[in-house]
């Protein structure tokens, strides 16, 4: 790990380990758009979340968890989670999974093509990742750099890591997931300095927010994604000696 990725982690398990200590486990089904699609593929012992902090996708009990905060691993242990800290290579043999979670981990991570090409080498081929993150650099804010954001993405910047670690995308979740400049600003104001107070204004409007019926779509065209600011997808690795559709 060089310099700039050591920094990174750094960095991020610096915001998380705090932040996390103000919230409370979310239930996964709380993630209505998500949890429909994840449920017909969920296995327990042969699924990996990564990043999951306090607001896991999937149920707890048997699954792997892979995180830098250690007040979240603490949790998630407690209700039966499999926890380990996050490292780089992930602690787990070749083609172990057969469904990895990524949610809004990908945007902090300084070296993002490494991380999907490690995610394709834990995943059996055929398995799927199921994964989120803001898109649109022209709509960065505050925000986005008080919560340990490296980018927000264009849709083929996307596409194209995917495609390269192996990946193709399968469906696609477009998502409002832009602030105005000021509001940015306001809410980042308050995560840093005022984390207590902005935590219980999220716990309370998490679960409607969460529970947003966001219409899922066929292939892989981000397009709309990278309009609306926001992404969650689900991607499969290819099959040895498949390739993509162009």
């Amino acid at each position: 790990m060089d310099a700039a990725a050591t920094q990174n982690r750094e960095r991020n398990h610096a915001i998380y380990e705090d932040l996390w200590t103000h919230y409370e486990l979310f239930p996964h089904s709380g993630w209505a758009h998500a949890w429909a699609e994840i449920e017909p593929l969920y296995q327990p012992d042969r699924t990996l979340e990564i990043g999951p902090g306090m607001f896991p996708h999937v149920p707890i009990a048997g699954t792997h968890f892979v995180d830098l905060s250690r007040h979240a691993l603490r949790a998630l242990s407690g209700q039966g989670g499999l926890c380990a800290v996050a490292t780089t290579p992930l602690p787990y043999s070749d083609e172990r999974f057969d469904l990895v979670c990524l949610f809004e981990v990908l945007e902090h991570v300084t070296e993002d093509e490494a991380l999907l090409v490690e995610i394709a080498r834990v995943m059996k081929p055929g398995g799927h990742l199921f994964m989120s993150c803001p898109c649109n650099p022209d709509y960065w804010t505050y925000y986005d750099q008080v919560m340990g954001h490296e980018r927000r993405y264009r849709a083929d910047e996307l596409s194209v890591r995917l495609a390269s670690a192996g990946f193709v995308i399968e469906k696609v979740c477009p998502r409002h997931d832009r602030m105005d400049g000021w509001f940015g600003a306001v809410f980042g104001f308050g995560t840093k300095y005022l984390p207590g107070f902005t935590a219980s204004i999220v716990r309370r409007y998490l679960p409607k927010v969460a529970a947003m019926p966001w219409q899922w779509y066929d292939g892989g065209d981000l397009a709309k994604a990278e309009s609306m600011g926001g992404v969650t997808l689900r991607a499969r690795k290819l099959l040895p000696g498949e390739h993509a559709m162009k």
